[in-house]
């Protein structure tokens, strides 16, 4: 990422945009903080799909991609939140029937009127449903709203595991039409998690130094440090 934005080591920043051919090198734009060089969000989707119409496809027509899972539960609720998203979640005690389960509902995931409207985990760890409220723990498909901070979640619809074929796409449906998302005020919403005790740690160690300034700043004033 460094090399891409042609910064000093170490002092990448905490967003990096860049379109890239298909070989993960070859630049198809600029590389900038963010996508601000396509100006609005309807000239970067005519963008996007002029450079796309240069490669060819590589797998067929038919082809249904894999159901786009978050590594971890937990985690996937909190980018559920970040990203004001419902959260589906699939369970089954049984790791081979887990796996029968996603790989059923990859059409369901896919279908035009769902994609990239939820997140989505799975696991088969009873454990991992804790933090969504009053969880059965009965197999199937558990559809999620998040709290504003992805700390928990309330279960909208739970679909039975055998059911899924039949009512899965119409329960999302439903769940999408029914969910509100938070409306946000950027500082408002991190002043607020310090009161209730919330910060996020990354995994990866941030290392945009004005980031990290301005976050020790922020925390300071707020907790009356300085």
């Amino acid at each position: 990422m460094e090399q891409l934005l042609g910064v000093t080591d170490g002092t990448l920043p905490n967003t990096v945009f860049c379109l890239l051919s298909p070989d993960g090198k070859t630049k198809l734009t600029r590389p900038t903080r963010g996508p601000s060089i396509f100006r609005t969000p309807e000239n970067m989707a005519v963008q996007m799909k002029r450079l796309a119409s240069r490669y060819k496809p590589a797998v067929p027509n038919s082809f249904v991609a894999p159901v786009p899972l978050v590594d971890r539960v937990d985690l996937a609720m909190n980018v559920a939140a970040s990203d004001n998203r419902p959260l589906v979640v699939f369970y089954h005690p049984s790791s081979a029937d887990l796996k029968m389960l996603v790989e059923s509902s990859r059409p369901i995931v896919w279908d035009a009127e769902l994609a990239g409207q939820f997140m989505y985990a799975a696991t088969s760890s009873k454990e991992d449903l804790k933090a969504m409220v009053n969880a059965s723990g009965d197999a199937g498909v558990y559809i999620v709203e998040p709290d504003e901070y992805g700390v928990s979640g309330k279960i909208v619809r739970h679909v039975e595991w055998d059911e899924v074929a039949d009512s899965l796409n119409r329960e999302l449906l439903r769940a999408l039409v029914k969910f509100e998302p938070f409306q946000k005020n950027h500082q408002q919403h991190i002043r607020d998690g310090y009161v209730f005790g919330i910060e996020w740690e990354t995994i990866v160690p941030e290392s945009d130094p004005m980031s990290v300034q301005a976050k020790r700043r922020f925390k300071s004033r707020f907790n009356g440090m300085d």
